[in-house]
């Protein structure tokens, strides 16, 4: 059910579309910067989602390759609460200063 006023925009440089069954190859290849783990993942914290780049989290397929949808909701999660966090105060995340 719509709830009036409860629209809102964020302005974005990019939109990473999380569908699918594994990483996208082109997103590792055009984000430059990006440390990726032994596998070819992207890099990221396990409990927050912060990847090698200042704002950029990750979580799901592109960190641990194919799993449960069940999975990649949880870091999703995790990673929802850590941009939050980080859009409030970014200098809880000292990887990044």
């Amino acid at each position: 059910m719509p709830i009036p006023g409860s629209e809102f925009v964020i302005p974005i440089d990019t939109v990473v579309v999380a569908i699918g069954q594994g990483p996208n190859p082109l997103l590792l290849e055009t984000i430059k910067g990006l440390t990726l783990n032994k596998k070819g993942y992207i890099a990221a914290d396990p409990q927050t989602g912060a990847t090698s780049l200042p704002g950029v989290f990750a979580g799901g397929d592109i960190v641990t390759g194919a799993a449960t949808v069940i999975s990649a909701m949880g870091a999703g999660k995790r990673a929802a609460r850590s941009i939050d966090l980080y859009l409030k105060d970014p200098n809880k995340f000292p990887q990044w200063r």
